[in-house]
């Protein structure tokens, strides 16, 4: 593995935390807050981190991960100094190590206090067979982020990259075989991401908007959205949009009736990755064109 050549490595970024890690790291495992990743042997690291209100006690933290392990056979845990040569990569968080040895397999990680985000994360790396690759280790605390300084957040999963407004929080989420999904939320406004493929296989009797046709019946939300052949950056494109009313009166039946006014949609067909990419909105009030427009520049596959 290459650990002095860090632009080698792909950057994983899910739900505010972000970080490089060597490329055959794949995630295993997922949730909001919770990321492990596998290098095809077995897990290597694991992550966990929530937003804290109020004062937060790496005491309190460890002494529920040391009674965790008193109920695993053959698995010790105890409190351990940071690293002297993590101690700079992780300058800007309030810090408090741990190890564990269960036989084959044994752990090292850390607890991360972030005052400036009040966000603790959990970072654990697995060792098998007592092979510590401390330069690696080293590499994936030196890129790792708990929170982003821009407006835009970044997402980066599975070869999806993506860049979302701060105020969107995530909602629901899909990775399966051909298709996925992230939906956003900011009030009353959701922003869809799909992305669907090979493209070759799925249009090879149909064309993109035949296709998409028969999709927006799983998207409910667009059926009655007039859809268009368009040219996106010179892929075959669809783009539509349905117009309501900003008025009270229709914004409250839209409410009840759960029936959307405001929706916009671009789909695309990227050539270069094989893929169909769409990005979806849909409100109660006026969308921001320009917004969704910045969000399809910065979405597409690795």
């Amino acid at each position: 593995m290459n650990v002095e050549n860090l632009e080698l490595w792909k950057r994983v970024a899910w739900n505010g935390i972000s970080m490089r890690v060597p490329s055959q790291w794949e995630v295993s495992s997922l949730a909001k807050s919770y990321l492990q990743l596998d290098d095809g042997t077995g897990p290597v690291l694991e992550l966990k981190w929530q937003q804290v209100r109020g004062v937060f006690s790496h005491q309190d933290h460890l002494k529920k991960l040391a009674r965790h392990s008193k109920a695993v056979p053959g698995l010790s845990f105890q409190q351990t100094s940071l690293p002297e040569e993590w101690q700079q990569a992780l300058r800007h968080f309030e810090t408090q190590c741990f190890e564990w040895q269960g036989g084959e397999i044994n752990g090292k990680g850390v607890v991360l206090y972030c005052p400036a985000s009040k966000q603790a994360s959990l970072l654990q790396f697995y060792q098998t067979r007592g092979i510590v690759d401390s330069k690696v280790q080293l590499g994936v605390l030196d890129s790792f982020r708990d929170h982003c300084e821009e407006d835009m957040v970044r997402w980066s999963l599975f070869g999806l990259n993506a860049l979302m407004p701060k105020s969107f929080d995530l909602v629901r989420y899909r990775f399966e075989p051909g298709h996925y999904q992230l939906e956003f939320q900011d009030r009353r406004d959701c922003v869809d991401l799909n992305r669907w493929g090979p493209a070759d296989l799925l249009l090879k009797k149909s064309d993109l908007r035949h296709w998409f046709e028969k999709k927006c019946k799983e998207l409910n939300w667009c059926r009655s959205t007039s859809i268009q052949e368009d040219s996106y950056h010179g892929n075959p494109a669809l783009y539509g949009k349905r117009r309501g009313s900003d008025s009270y009166s229709v914004r409250l039946w839209a409410k009840i009736s759960r029936k959307l006014p405001n929706v916009w949609i671009r789909i695309w067909h990227l050539y270069s990755q094989n893929q169909i990419m769409a990005v979806g909105a849909r409100s109660l009030k006026s969308l921001d064109e320009q917004l969704l427009e910045e969000i399809c520049r910065n979405y597409d596959m690795a």
